[in-house]
């Protein structure tokens, strides 16, 4: 059975380890993972064919995560996303959607061309979540569980179980078609610590950048 984490930052955006240390972590518990750092491909080939090629683009609208079979240029408008994204064998869908203060699509999320929808975060709150798993059966849609990770220890807390090897193309088209599984695992304590400490690290430093606030 594959486990597969389809949202995991590095320090290319706003996450603490990098893509070597993530992998590492993820491989260690059992984990497969997409990179998906914010509006950039560059971690990917540090780590090239051990993860799934992602990322997350930050639209007119709010956030959409893209897994690709390889490197592409995606623009960071809907719907020339969606369109890009069909054309370059691409999976899209919006990320923590119903998450006010993280940039989720809203309502935005019924009218555009989406795969997908991340129907559990492990950073989200519940009612946030909930509305994520009515808007995908509405829309008829496969519901994905990632951690959004952004420190190691927390990458697993969202799972997706695939009766797949680890091939890419293989992995985008059980995702299209629905077939997996998800898990929603949760943080643990310690996840919880490492992320509250991520984020003090990075006041200290200074940074008030919106990729702060989404720690």
């Amino acid at each position: 059975m594959l486990r597969l984490d389809l949202h995991v930052h590095t320090y290319f955006s706003d996450g603490k380890a990098s893509p070597e240390e993530a992998v590492k972590y993820a491989h260690k518990v059992g984990v497969r993972i997409a990179i998906t750092d914010h509006d950039t491909f560059k971690g990917i080939k540090r780590v090239k064919g051990q993860v799934v090629p992602g990322i997350e683009i930050s639209t007119q609208y709010g956030h959409v995560v893209a897994l690709c079979t390889e490197v592409v240029k995606l623009p960071n408008f809907l719907p020339e996303l969606s369109d890009k994204a069909l054309e370059n064998n691409c999976v899209i869908f919006p990320s923590h959607p119903f998450d006010v203060l993280r940039r989720g699509l809203g309502n935005q999320i019924f009218k555009f061309r989406f795969d997908a929808v991340e129907v559990y975060n492990s950073k989200a709150p519940g009612h946030a979540n909930r509305r994520a798993s009515e808007a995908a059966s509405r829309l008829s849609l496969p519901g994905v569980a990632n951690s959004d990770a952004h420190v190691v220890n927390a990458i697993g807390a969202g799972l997706n179980l695939l009766e797949e090897d680890f091939q890419v193309e293989a992995v985008l088209e059980a995702i299209r078609k629905g077939r997996f599984l998800i898990q929603c695992t949760g943080l643990t304590v310690k996840a919880k610590i490492e992320i509250a400490k991520w984020y003090i690290q990075r006041r200290i430093a200074g940074n008030t950048s919106e990729s702060l606030r989404e720690v």
